[in-house]
């Protein structure tokens, strides 16, 4: 049966639908996966939807992967199917997850929930021509009614799924405003040198702005954090490197990669190092679980990035985020992590910003703590979203903040900062830690303390402190220009977008 899968990612790694075109294919399904990257505030244009049109002409069942800022462009696509055909269309997702009613005022059907056994039970039955409204994880919009399913249990074998489908000889990518069959030269162009993968599935901790706060309480009785083995992942990576022969770097992109236990981080290691030797980075890293053990095993398979949640050094923003560490938790980490600073090429901590709770004392409390810390280091800095089904995003709808979910949540990016003066002292200090220079606490002082700013003696500091740095920012404003002018040869808008949002 011939199955067309949508990702309107600006990010062609899109490991979820990657992964579902794999066990539909492991079935003998017929599966294309179409590539339309776009920023989620731009919308496709009339000649790319009817190339979409044309590529899915003989297909019987449609699927969309959809992130919540992804929802216009999703509406968008199907709007435009369903004036031509009447094939069924699926959205999948976390979006779809949490908002499935509204979903199905345009899908057929949305995929609640982790979707692998889902999605093939329902391309099985119809092929097979028999009944499938009662599948579990699936919601169906029969004429004006709703047919409700219970939610599917999460994955706990990860290791019957197979690998990624990086199998591009079925694969289209929106690239200069057309849509071109995928060759080793584009997806070379569009994923660059790094290939993405994820050990583990799943959060244990359930931060109250995060999407695992709301997955994690649709499943109150499973075991959240699941956990691939280590052959099955050594497994996957000897393949790529076959499959992709450009890849040079391998990230792991998953939320608890360092939740792992030294046995199993030491096992990963020594077939890593044996099977694998690519440079790796980390994005799982927690103040928590940060130990010199695990790194030093790390750093001697050739972990060379890692990056790492702070998100506040305030303690009252810290509860209302739960997030359970102490800033003194988080010192031993950085200072953890600092120690291999001649093999970590790269470390980054996120910080989360325009929290309408915090007050300019929170803001300061962590400007001054984030000077204390040892350069260097990058600062990931976000604007904080409400997303649906969220505790945060209730708070923000009983509270007020949130009077449109289209305009307040859907169209927000999350990296497009409120340009405040303490915002913009985020910026600076990133700047300056990115080189090893920081700024100290003193300095830091100065441009934060009240009496000071009420005399407006601040602006002086900051615009010496923003002129010294000036040669590095032209640097990194000429670096930025080179890969933007690649970006714009591909069609690709979206990391220029998100560039001009967070800098300018």
């Amino acid at each position: 049966m011939k199955i067309t899968l949508i990702s309107p990612y600006p990010d062609l790694q899109a490991f979820g639908i990657r992964t579902i075109s794999a066990c539909l294919k492991q079935e003998g399904h017929d599966v294309q996966l179409l590539f339309l990257p776009k920023h989620f505030t731009e919308r496709y244009k009339t000649k790319t939807l009817n190339e979409i049109v044309k590529l899915s002409k003989e297909s019987y069942l449609i699927g969309i992967s959809l992130m919540t800022n992804f929802f216009d462009n999703a509406v968008q696509i199907t709007q435009k199917l369903k004036e031509n055909y009447d094939i069924p269309i699926l959205w999948g997702g976390i979006h779809p997850t949490i908002r499935p009613e509204e979903c199905l005022n345009y899908a057929d059907m949305v995929c609640i929930g982790e979707g692998e056994e889902t999605i093939v039970e329902l391309s099985n039955k119809m092929e097979d021509g028999q009944d499938y409204y009662d599948i579990r994880g699936i919601w169906f919009k029969d004429k004006d009614k709703i047919i409700t399913n219970p939610i599917r249990p999460l994955t706990q074998s990860l290791d019957n799924i197979p690998f990624p489908d990086y199998d591009y000889g079925s694969h289209y990518i929106l690239n200069n405003e057309c849509i071109q069959k995928m060759d080793i030269k584009l997806l070379t162009r569009h994923i660059g040198r790094t290939y993405m993968t994820m050990p583990t599935r799943g959060c244990p901790f359930g931060c109250t702005y995060c999407c695992n706060n709301t997955i994690n309480k649709m499943h109150p009785n499973e075991k959240p954090l699941r956990k691939r083995s280590v052959n099955n992942i050594i497994k996957e990576l000897v393949k790529v490197k076959e499959l992709l022969p450009f890849i040079a770097c391998i990230k792991f992109d998953d939320d608890a990669f360092l939740s792992l236990s030294v046995e199993e981080i030491n096992e990963f290691c020594e077939k890593y190092k044996e099977n694998v030797r690519l440079p790796f980075n980390v994005t799982g890293a927690t103040p928590s679980t940060v130990t010199r053990e695990k790194l030093s095993l790390l750093v001697d398979a050739g972990l060379n990035s890692i990056r790492m949640g702070i998100q506040t050094g305030s303690e009252r923003t810290k509860k209302l985020y739960n997030r359970h560490y102490t800033n003194h938790q988080v010192e031993i980490a950085v200072k953890i992590i600092n120690e291999f600073k001649d093999r970590i090429k790269t470390v980054g901590y996120d910080i989360i910003l325009d929290n309408p709770w915090e007050t300019d004392d929170d803001l300061i409390k962590t400007l001054m703590f984030l000077s204390k810390l040892p350069t260097p280091y990058t600062l990931g800095i976000f604007s904080l979203n409400f997303y649906p089904g969220t505790e945060l995003y209730i708070k923000a709808k009983m509270d007020g903040i949130i009077t449109d979910d289209l305009k307040d949540v859907y169209r927000k990016h999350y990296h497009n900062c409120n340009r405040t003066y303490l915002n913009n002292l985020f910026l600076l200090l990133d700047n300056y830690a990115s080189i090893g220079v920081g700024i100290s606490p003193k300095i830091m002082f100065l441009l934060t303390n009240q009496k000071i700013r009420q005399l407006k003696l601040h602006w002086l500091l900051y615009i010496y402190l923003s002129i010294l740095v000036f040669p590095i920012n032209m640097k990194r404003f000429i670096s930025l220009v080179q890969e933007g002018l690649k970006d714009i040869q591909t069609g690709n808008w979206s990391r220029i977008h998100s560039y001009v949002r967070r800098y300018f």
